[in-house]
């Protein structure tokens, strides 16, 4: 029964995937692309490769206790589903802003997707360096890296949207 269930939520994630990537096709603007890249790096990149982190090395090589904690209880299958669902909806509240700010905002969400992408990559690195058996980078680095990129990027966005 479990192959089942795994089989059906891979299954369901090719299709999100293929829904995506066929959206992101349609409205290949340079914002949709920013959105897409944020989905692909922070959701799928980050979600498959703690997930694997996970399995290979154990729930504790992760240091987000939430998501441990939904691995623990739910598996790689449940795991995956939170990661790609709490993706998608800060990608929504992202776009909300944007179609509330009438443009007013452009600059400044593609800055944030912009940290948001490069916070899923530098997840994707950490957590693949310890599937390796390398020396990851620290979280707390992660996190500064990733605030400072969401506060500079936002800003100069911001600054470009008002002048």
């Amino acid at each position: 029964m479990t192959e089942n269930v795994e089989k059906g939520f891979f299954i369901e994630l090719l299709e999100i995937i293929k829904l995506a990537t066929i959206f992101a096709i349609r409205k290949m603007s340079f914002q949709s692309v920013l959105f897409f890249m944020a989905f692909l790096t922070l959701g799928l990149g980050d979600g498959i490769t703690s997930a694997y982190m996970m399995e290979k090395l154990g729930a504790d090589a992760e240091i987000n206790p939430i998501m441990r904690l939904v691995f623990l209880e739910h598996g790689i299958g449940g795991m995956m589903m939170a990661k790609i669902w709490l993706t998608l909806m800060l990608l929504f509240a992202v776009y909300v802003v944007q179609l509330k700010s009438d443009g007013h905002a452009f600059w400044t969400v593609n800055g944030f997707l912009i940290a948001l992408t490069a916070g899923g990559i530098l997840a994707m690195n950490a957590n693949l360096s310890a599937i390796n058996g390398l020396v990851p980078s620290s979280p707390g680095e992660i996190i500064v890296i990733y605030m400072a990129l969401v506060l500079l990027l936002t800003e100069a966005g911001s600054y470009i949207d008002t002048h």
